[in-house]
């Protein structure tokens, strides 16, 4: 048999198959979209439209945005961070949010058509009236895992990683 021949695992399909996963997946994306009410904006920059420095990948004229889409998720914010502009002193204190942590099934990113990349921004509104903003630094496609497997046949989720960003860098607009 050649080296770069590849053989297809079938001792997981004995017992777990495509359709328990699929099963399994609708069940959670359902109880994600009508039970949890838990969503994020998705802020995804256009990476065709956005004009960049070919040598340093830097944009030359502003970022352009796809246009933003609300997906369901599970997420958990982080405590505020106290931070300080003079470390020995600790003049200047101000606060920040906390990181931001997003669970999206693959399957909702397929349905939205929407795919989170490093240096998207994502929205959270945090009451009726006030949004706050993240920029993605690990988008989760590197998923393997063993908590993310679903009945150890193949991952099914992604964890996103979100940094807090001032508003003088996004603001949505």
């Amino acid at each position: 048999m050649p080296a770069n021949y590849l053989t297809p695992v079938n001792r997981n399909k004995m017992f777990y198959s495509e359709d328990d996963f699929d099963l399994e997946t609708d069940i959670v994306m359902g109880y994600m979209e009508e039970d949890l009410n838990q969503t994020v904006v998705v802020y995804e920059v256009d990476r065709d439209k956005t004009n960049t420095n070919s040598i340093y990948k830097e944009t030359t004229s502003g970022i352009k945005f796809k246009p933003p889409r609300e997906i369901p998720c599970i997420y958990e914010v982080k405590d505020a961070e106290i931070k300080s502009y003079d470390s020995q002193t600790s003049n200047g204190v101000y606060t920040i949010n906390g990181a931001l942590t997003i669970h999206v099934l693959d399957k909702v990113l397929e349905k939205y058509k929407c795919d989170i990349k490093r240096g998207d921004y994502i929205g959270l509104l945090v009451d009726t009236n006030r949004m706050i903003y993240y920029s993605v630094v690990n988008d989760g496609k590197v998923n393997t895992a063993n908590s993310l497997y679903v009945g150890a046949f193949k991952p099914a989720y992604r964890v996103v990683v979100c940094a807090p960003v001032d508003e003088n860098e996004f603001n949505g607009r």
